[in-house]
């Protein structure tokens, strides 16, 4: 007796429709999207990191220049510290105290004075006008601004750049995380420490360019990330 065979279902074979087609279309859009996103944010971690640097090289320049900058023979003079001139003109000022009687006397000279009397009063009195001349050249204190300009000015710090803008890094008064424009920034801060016993060790304010800086100064930087968020570099003594 012949056993009867059993028939096999046809096997259908898979097919990719219009909707397989565009999941995987989405797939590769997201996979690129990961990738692209992932490449930018490298570079701006890149560009955060030489902005660090950046700011590291600057202090570490003017932590040594604030050890040597009140030295007499300090290299850098716009950024040298103490009195400068007004210091020195005090002993031509006393210099000159003992010409005076001398003018005055030639004012009462009679006519009778030899032309070689007359001759001496007339350098006394002429003596005075270097004095007066050295009074007009006296010049205050450094200020942060003819330092800051001195220093790009430096080998070293001449190829400076902001590298999110390519530009030549600026000094701002603080980080704004709304102002897009600041990324990249410096804010040097001048730390005033404040009476034993307060609430807060110090106060903080921005370094113009018109400060003086013939002191001790003890100062904070910081850079603007790309979000515009301060990244504190460090506090050192300038």
């Amino acid at each position: 007796m012949d056993t009867p065979t059993e028939e096999k279902p046809p096997i259908s074979k898979m097919k990719f429709t219009p909707g397989d087609y565009m999941f995987l279309g989405f797939m590769v859009f997201v996979l690129i999207a990961v990738v692209w996103v992932g490449i930018l944010a490298h570079e701006e971690a890149t560009k955060t990191d030489e902005s660090k640097h950046n700011g590291e090289v600057l202090v570490a320049w003017m932590t040594e220049a604030g050890t040597k900058r009140f030295e007499p023979d300090f290299a850098h003079g716009p950024c040298a510290g103490g009195l400068k001139a007004s210091e020195h003109s005090q002993p031509v000022a006393i210099a000159a105290a003992p010409a005076e009687p001398a003018s005055a006397q030639a004012t009462l000279l009679p006519a009778a004075l030899s032309a070689s009397d007359k001759e001496k009063s007339t350098q006394s009195s002429e003596a005075v006008e270097p004095v007066a001349k050295a009074k007009e050249e006296v010049k205050g204190p450094n200020t942060w601004g003819a330092c800051i300009e001195h220093i790009f000015a430096l080998a070293e710090f001449k190829e400076f750049k902001n590298p999110f803008f390519d530009e030549v890094p600026k000094f701002v008064a603080a980080c704004v995380p709304t102002d897009a424009s600041l990324t990249g920034a410096f804010v040097i801060e001048k730390l005033v420490a404040t009476a034993p016993g307060s609430s807060v060790p110090y106060i903080a304010s921005q370094l113009v360019d018109t400060d003086a800086i013939e002191a001790k100064m003890q100062l904070r930087i910081s850079i603007c990330d790309k979000g515009s968020y301060a990244i504190k570099i460090a506090e050192f003594e300038f």
